[in-house]
């Protein structure tokens, strides 16, 4: 998605939009992080200032506890596949599309081309632009900045548990405020939070330092795994088995900041986790950082993934978890290698 074509006249027309319907149904993306919770309690809440029928569909399971202390966060859904609401009057419901590139990676089922009442605000410079209307822009450090802008452009009026979610979403996915995609205008934005009553430490302590024992047992396992490698070692990954979240007691969003963590490794510049969950599933968390060869996003498009320049997800199909440590390390190496006789 080429950055330059949003257009500044997409904020308020979201803003129009979404106050002309009754009812919202919003969608946030499997293992949703920081940005997709904050933005979706901070829209939740947000509509029911103004008296808004709300219903939050995703995924998972479970959402991060970390974000537990956000209003509406138990208002969640679990949903498999997309709901069509039965509502008497269907014009007067919006779906909500929040922190999704894709509209599969939210719930399954939702038919771009049946052309529904549906709204998709994000910053994915990948995004598919697929719903009726699109407020996307690649530029955004997260959808929560965006999210914000939206209502500044439409003068709403925002409650403390807005901002303190708007606020989780900036904070989370620009790594504290220390990632590239961290632009004077999120400063700006987070400026203006605090000014509305924000507080920066009370913030700090809820979302960086509320890790269960069980998490850090989970962390310790994947920590004593890392495998280091590659010219002057700027690659690193880790795996983490099904049996290791059901002998340590961790939750499966105990995962939540691991790959942040490994990032801190001198030297290192591009990381993988691999997880094996008790579903089965083997999905890859990746990071990337200035010196990196190549980008998180460029590794995770051809295994069917996606994400940002910086942080990327993808799954593992096909390849048994005992092996997956030794097929992802020539994966990487094999792009490494294109990239260097590129050059």
């Amino acid at each position: 998605m080429d950055k330059k074509i949003f257009n500044n006249e997409d904020l308020l027309r979201a803003s129009e939009i979404l106050k002309a319907y009754e009812s919202w149904s919003i969608f946030t993306h499997k293992k949703a992080d920081g940005d997709a919770v904050g933005s979706a309690t901070a829209l939740y809440s947000a509509g029911l200032a103004l008296g808004k029928k709300i219903k939050w569909y995703s995924p998972d399971k479970n959402l991060p506890a970390t974000y537990s202390y956000l209003d509406n966060f138990d208002k969640h859904i679990t949903c498999d596949e997309f709901i069509f609401e039965q509502d008497a009057d269907k014009k007067n419901m919006l779906y909500v599309f929040l922190d999704c590139a894709t509209h599969e990676r939210g719930v399954k089922g939702f038919a771009p081309e049946k052309n529904l009442n549906a709204l998709n605000i994000d910053h994915h410079e990948d995004n598919g632009l697929y719903a009726r209307i699109n407020c996307v822009d690649g530029a955004a450090s997260s959808t929560c900045e965006m999210l914000f802008r939206i209502f500044k452009a439409g003068g709403w009026e925002l409650a403390q548990n807005v901002n303190e979610s708007l606020y989780t979403g900036l904070f989370t996915d620009t790594g504290s405020f220390s990632f590239s995609n961290t632009s004077p205008l999120t400063h700006e934005i987070a400026a203006e939070l605090i000014s509305l009553g924000v507080a920066p430490a009370k913030m700090t302590d809820r979302i960086s330092q509320n890790k269960t024992p069980a998490d850090f047992l989970l962390w310790s396992r994947a920590m004593s795994r890392v495998k280091i490698f590659g010219p002057e070692n700027i690659f690193a990954l880790t795996v983490l088995y099904a049996s290791d979240f059901q002998e340590t007691g961790a939750d499966t969003t105990g995962t939540e900041g691991l790959s942040s963590m490994l990032m801190t490794i001198r030297g290192v510049k591009f990381i993988s986790t691999i997880t094996e969950y008790p579903t089965g599933e083997i999905r890859l968390s990746i990071r990337s950082r200035e010196g990196s060869p190549f980008g998180a996003a460029e590794f995770a498009r051809p295994l069917g993934g996606g994400g940002h320049e910086k942080a990327a997800g993808a799954a593992l199909n096909n390849i048994p978890i005992e092996k997956a440590m030794e097929e992802l390390e020539n994966l990487i190496l094999k792009k490494y290698h294109e990239c260097s006789c590129a050059d």
